[in-house]
C-alpha cells in the first residue's frame, strides 16, 4: 500500500543519519530544506522549547502536503492550531517518544480529516537537538492517502 510512501522515509532517514554522523541526532540549524526538496511538502518541523513545552508542541514548519491531508480548506495556521490542541492524540503521544527515547520512530496508523475523509498515513519522526543529547526539535515526514 505504502511503496511509494516509503521511499520518502528512507530518504529522510538517511538524511538524517548522515547529519548525525557519530553524534546522537543532528541540531535543526543542520536542515537544508533545499537537500530535501523532492519531499519537503510532505514534511513538518517541531520546536521544542521551555515556553512551548508548556503549551505543547509549536510546528515551524508544515508541508503543503500535510496541510491537505487535513482537510483542503484549512491553511497552514489552521492545521497547526488543531494539532497542538490535541494533547492526548496518537501523534503527540509519538512526539513524547521521540523525545523520551531520543530515537526516530515510524508509525502508520488512520484518522479523519476535518473535511471527514478518512486518512491512512505513514510517518517518520526524527529527533534533532544538542550535541549534548537533549533534544529541542522534531523533523518528520508525512505520506498519505485517502479511501
Amino acid at each position: 500500500m505504502f511503496s511509494d510512501e516509503h521511499r520518502y522515509h528512507t530518504r529522510l532517514k538517511k538524511y538524517w543519519d548522515m547529519l548525525r554522523g557519530e553524534k546522537p541526532f543532528p541540531t535543526e540549524n543542520s536542515i537544508d530544506p533545499d537537500d530535501l526538496q523532492d519531499i519537503w511538502d510532505s514534511c513538518f518541523l517541531i520546536s521544542i522549547d521551555d515556553v512551548t513545552h508548556r503549551m505543547g508542541y509549536r510546528y515551524s514548519y508544515m508541508g503543503s502536503h500535510l496541510i491537505e491531508a487535513y482537510g483542503d480548506q484549512l491553511n497552514s495556521g489552521d492545521v497547526s492550531s488543531r494539532l497542538i490542541s490535541m494533547n492526548g492524540s496518537p501523534m503527540v503521544k509519538k512526539f513524547d517518544e521521540v523525545i523520551r527515547e531520543k530515537k526516530p520512530l515510524i508509525d502508520e496508523s488512520e484518522f479523519v480529516n476535518g473535511s471527514n475523509i478518512n486518512i491512512r498515513y505513514r510517518t517518520c519522526i526524527l529527533p534533532l537537538g544538542t550535541d549534548d543529547g537533549k533534544v529541542t526539535h522534531i523533523l518528520g515526514c508525512m505520506r498519505w492517502k485517502m479511501y
